[in-house]
């Protein structure tokens, strides 16, 4: 398992540096393409070149494309790419232009956030070249078009107050959890959204998060976009009082890692955070 997680690792660092250095031929005028921090190759080709494990990746591939677009206007594009990008995560890309304006930028945000998501069907190849292109080729479209298609009618209402963050817990089946690139970031996720549960590797593959609403659902769309061969949400538990578990790792319920669930392990783990009942909805257990 360790010597898989170590190749997807160098494939994918591989492949983002192949990108990059395909993209600095292309954006290749003064200031067209910027690292956020240049060290980050040097560390890349090091890991290539030595034992090192994953774990000694220590930052992301991140840079800034500026794209021309009319009237001598450039559009900053922030890239950063995951690890595991292209393979298993998908790209975090940002706009910045103070052309487009309120309504603008928010349309241009949501059709990107959905030109990102339709890249989670397709074969798991870089893609940020075509998509600075279709970013290229959307603005212009969009500085052509006046912002009164994309403004809502303004209505006058009394300011609400905010509603109370509440707390949330989401229950996750997948057929498996084995790769251990998978399995780290799960752990990752969790902990950098500060949520708390357990991840159950294996056949069958059993996640519970919980915590802010927000962060465990931000949890859900960031893990959702790994390739998996079944994963779905077995039960939502919103409007918490409290959570049942202190921290978030990676329980077995098996005497050795084998992938055989010890199933009277794993009940008396859910007894004994009052969370019993869930051995009913994971596998109709009275």
């Amino acid at each position: 398992m360790a010597d898989e997680e170590l190749q997807t690792y160098r494939r994918c660092i591989g492949q983002q540096l192949e990108e990059l250095e395909m993209l600095s031929s292309i954006y290749c005028g003064t200031g067209e393409l910027q690292m956020l921090d240049a060290g980050v190759v040097a560390d890349f080709n090091e890991f290539l070149e030595t034992d090192t494990p994953p774990s000694s990746l220590r930052s992301h591939l991140e840079y800034m494309v500026k794209l021309s677009i009319p009237a001598n206007q450039r559009l900053d594009v922030r890239v950063e790419l995951p690890h595991l990008y292209p393979l298993l995560e998908q790209a975090r890309v940002s706009v910045h232009s103070p052309l487009l304006g309120k309504a603008k930028g928010q349309h241009l945000k949501d059709e990107l956030e959905q030109y990102l998501s339709e890249r989670r069907e397709e074969d798991p190849e870089p893609y940020i070249f075509q998509l600075l292109s279709w970013l290229q080729e959307q603005i212009e479209a969009l500085i052509q078009r006046p912002a009164s298609e994309f403004e809502l009618p303004h209505l006058e209402a009394p300011e609400q107050p905010q509603p109370a963050a509440h707390l949330e817990r989401l229950w996750i089946y997948s057929h498996h959890i084995k790769s251990s690139a998978k399995r780290q970031e799960l752990i990752r996720q969790a902990r950098q959204l500060e949520l708390t549960g357990f991840s159950r590797p294996g056949k069958p593959g059993i996640i519970c998060v919980e915590g802010q609403t927000e962060q465990v659902q931000e949890f859900w769309r960031t893990i959702k976009s790994l390739r998996w061969q079944k994963i779905s949400v077995v039960r939502t538990e919103p409007r918490q009082r409290r959570r049942v578990f202190e921290t978030f790792s990676e329980q077995l319920f098996n005497e050795e890692d084998e992938g055989i669930m010890n199933m009277g392990q794993f009940i008396k783990f859910l007894e004994a955070h009052g969370v019993g009942y869930m051995k009913s909805e994971l596998f109709g257990l009275a």
